[in-house]
């Protein structure tokens, strides 16, 4: 197991994934989030979703609430808030031969230290339903079948606009597994921030 205190690793601590519907209109809801909250764990860390520029790896993860204070994993789900976070602990390598490699991890930190970098999650998902939003703003779940399938293709994920007849709509993913992690610059979770060191 790393010690985060050695000199060849750089620990951060990061909002992974939210509870919530991210503006690429996947929605993760609360216990589909519950049931993979251990998942993040000894997954790979790259830059901007390139699995080519893998820069470390994620080591830790609790769920949070909306102030950051952990919420007990041993929660049952009809106690959790609607809202709520997985926070993960990282480290990045910063000790490389190549000097491009060396170069690209000192360049990564410096951005986080700037506050100009953030997080975006990776994950596996063995299916999906339809999330809806009514105009007079009530949501709603449409289980995926083959009568509802037509949804898909007004879905943003597969080309469609997210809206079907004044309804927005969005993939609600079912039975997730976080897979990892990328630092980048535009995060589809505004959350997905990167705290600093205090």
């Amino acid at each position: 197991k790393a010690d985060t205190s050695d000199s060849d690793v750089y620990q951060t601590f990061s909002i992974l994934v939210s509870a919530s519907w991210n503006k690429n209109d996947d929605v993760f809801n609360k216990s589909e989030v519950w049931g993979a909250k251990e998942t993040p764990k000894h997954k790979p860390a790259n830059l901007e979703h390139d699995e080519k520029q893998i820069v470390g790896g994620i080591i830790g993860s609790w769920p949070v609430d909306a102030n950051f204070n952990l919420i007990d994993q041993k929660s049952s789900e009809s106690d959790l808030p609607d809202f709520y976070h997985l926070l993960v602990s990282s480290v990045i390598y910063r000790q490389w031969q190549d000097p491009e490699y060396q170069a690209r991890a000192e360049d990564l930190i410096k951005k986080i230290e700037n506050g100009e970098m953030f997080v975006s999650m990776e994950c596996i998902f063995r299916g999906f339903d339809y999330a809806v939003v009514t105009p007079d703003n009530k949501n709603h779940i449409i289980a995926r079948s083959e009568e509802t399938s037509f949804l898909t293709k007004h879905l943003r994920s597969y080309g469609g606009t997210g809206g079907y007849q004044d309804h927005k709509v969005g993939r609600l993913l079912r039975n997730i597994t976080f897979s990892g992690k990328g630092f980048v610059e535009k995060p589809a979770n505004p959350d997905s921030v990167i705290f600093d060191k205090e």
